[in-house]
């Protein structure tokens, strides 16, 4: 095997150069800002598929929650109903695991799958971190090859970037530079990811809020992602796997209209996440308990200061 083909976690570089393109400002173009998500695109090398970034900060929700959502793909099966199927392969070490993912997309457009590199970090640690990262990649595994009736879409670049700005406040980076392939218009491409990624946000955001009251019901102690002796995934075998992505058989969706497809995403029904008080008063039962902790630990602070004559 070429040394470009093989498969490699990804390393402090890889998260460096991920932050980078969270945090600069040079050449990125804004293209939507509501509801304090903020969505801007930037053109990358030779490509004609655009960078695209989305920033919101939530303020309700621990980062650690957060960062729990994104890597829980049985509790994905509950808020993603885009999702068709989702489903770790193997692991390469602790931090670093290859997973299938398969999506429906807005009529008449073909649904689309991807075999990527899951890698994530706590920086500084898992204990006390001040932020988070997961990264995807597309990549090739010999026992999951690409469907008929799907096509093989490439992610070049996806991931997250989760600071925790206080207890319930957390900023939140979106990135990703993701080819569908197929026959797709660049710009019908680039057109919808900015109309659909404000959507992702709100999703994740619920799925955020409602996370705690979920997880206490399943398996609340399992998190594999944070403690690595749960992780029972087999050990990669890399002779099975490569940085190549396949070649497929091209599908004609030349003939799509940009606006059926918007019409399309507008209509998406979120109704499943709509339908959430329970969770939400849980949500705020717990925040308000937070508070009230710190205020007791305050008072009993001053108690303190006043008895030793402070």
């Amino acid at each position: 095997m070429d040394d470009e083909d093989l498969v490699l976690p990804a390393d402090d570089k890889s998260f460096e150069e991920f932050k980078r393109l969270c945090r600069e400002e040079d050449q990125w173009m804004e293209c939507y800002n509501k509801k304090g998500i903020r969505v801007c695109t930037k053109p990358e090398g030779n490509s004609n598929i655009k960078l695209m970034r989305a920033k919101t900060i939530f303020t309700d929700v621990r980062a650690s929650t957060v960062f729990d959502v994104v890597h829980d793909t049985d509790y994905r099966r509950e808020w993603d109903k885009d999702m068709i199927d989702i489903y770790d392969i193997c692991k390469l070490c602790v931090n670093n695991t290859v997973g299938y993912y398969a999506v429906k997309c807005p009529t008449p457009i073909k649904n689309r799958d991807c075999v990527f590199l899951c890698s994530w970090i706590a920086y500084p640690n898992i204990r006390d971190p001040k932020e988070y990262i997961m990264i995807n990649k597309s990549v090739t595994h010999k026992d999951h090859p690409p469907k008929s009736n799907i096509v093989r879409a490439i992610s070049i670049v996806t991931g997250y970037l989760i600071r925790p700005l206080g207890e319930f406040k957390t900023e939140f980076t979106y990135l990703t530079q993701f080819d569908p392939r197929g026959s797709l218009p660049k710009w019908v491409v680039n057109t919808i990811t900015q109309l659909f990624t404000p959507k992702v946000i709100h999703r994740i955001h619920k799925a955020s809020k409602r996370y705690p009251a979920w997880k206490s019901k399943h398996n609340e102690n399992l998190k594999p992602w944070l403690w690595p002796e749960q992780n029972r995934l087999p050990q990669a075998d890399l002779s099975k796997l490569s940085a190549k992505v396949e070649k497929v058989d091209v599908i004609d969706e030349t003939n799509i209209k940009c606006a059926d497809n918007i019409q399309s995403i507008n209509n998406n029904d979120d109704s499943t996440l709509n339908s959430d008080s329970e969770s939400d008063d849980i949500n705020k039962k717990e925040m308000s308990l937070a508070k009230s902790k710190k205020k007791s630990a305050k008072a009993k602070g001053k108690v303190q200061a006043n008895g030793n004559g402070v």
